[in-house]
């Protein structure tokens, strides 16, 4: 039995003929070919990709793996489609003020979604950062979230995903106090089964499959030097970007 485990965090699914949709993050949107070959991997590689709730044990079987989707967006229902073939289990975290939004889910899709036997998790009420907000503002996302989301659903909700991963020690106890077991965050590292703060590993549209390779089997440190060298290319190509356009 193991105790660290990689989530993989996607945000979006595009075909090769599409474009991502104004309103979500280009940067996070995963080819549906690459997306496809990220699950053809772990299905050869005898990777074992478990449900949310699975996590709340101590330790899990070697070589596990959890699939968490952020934002809601109407490409979850494309990944859903690949999942679902495949009997994979994967959660989908949904902002409620989006919902029946153009490019994203409706409220009977999300229904959809929880029949097919995936975990609907919490992304808030708006997509916006916890970790600013005053105690009241908080607790009106966290718990109006949860409440709507049940109420929808006839069904406990047990799981959040913090927006922008932007959080502090109080939006966790705060999360705790409102009743959720499972609280994901995007601190780019393997999370500890049992735990209920889970960092995640972000996936993007940049992500080769030698990258997503790493990210399964590297140790926390290489992630960490991975995360480093990631950031330092980010910044490096806003940088290009912005002098190209003051020529």
């Amino acid at each position: 039995m193991f105790s660290r485990v990689p989530i993989l965090s996607y945000h979006a699914i595009v075909a090769e003929d599409q474009k991502p949709a104004p309103a979500w993050s280009a940067y996070h949107a995963v080819s549906l070919a690459a997306f496809r070959e990220q699950l053809n991997f772990l299905a050869e590689g005898a990777w074992r990709v478990v449900a949310l709730r699975a996590l709340e044990q101590a330790s899990v079987p070697r070589k596990s793996v959890a699939i968490t989707f952020d934002d809601g967006g109407s490409s979850d229902l494309v990944a859903a489609e690949e999942l679902f073939g495949r009997s994979v289990p994967a959660a989908f975290f949904v902002t409620w003020s989006r919902l029946g939004c153009r490019w994203y889910l409706t409220r009977g899709q999300v229904i959809e979604l929880d029949r097919q036997g995936f975990t609907i998790g919490s992304h808030g009420l708006a997509h916006v950062r916890f970790g600013e907000l005053s105690p009241e503002e908080l607790r009106d996302q966290l718990v109006g979230s949860r409440e709507r989301l049940e109420c929808l659903l006839g069904k406990p909700v047990m799981a959040l995903a913090l927006p922008y991963g932007s959080y502090r020690d109080e939006v966790v106890s705060a999360a705790v106090a409102a009743g959720y077991r499972s609280i994901m965050t995007s601190d780019f590292a393997l999370a500890v089964a049992g735990n209920n703060v889970l960092p995640r590993l972000s996936i993007a549209a940049g992500t080769t499959l030698q990258d997503f390779n790493a990210l399964l089997t590297d140790s926390p440190m290489g992630i960490a030097r991975r995360r480093v060298l990631n950031g330092i290319r980010r910044r490096w190509k806003r940088l290009q970007s912005m002098a190209s356009g003051r020529r």
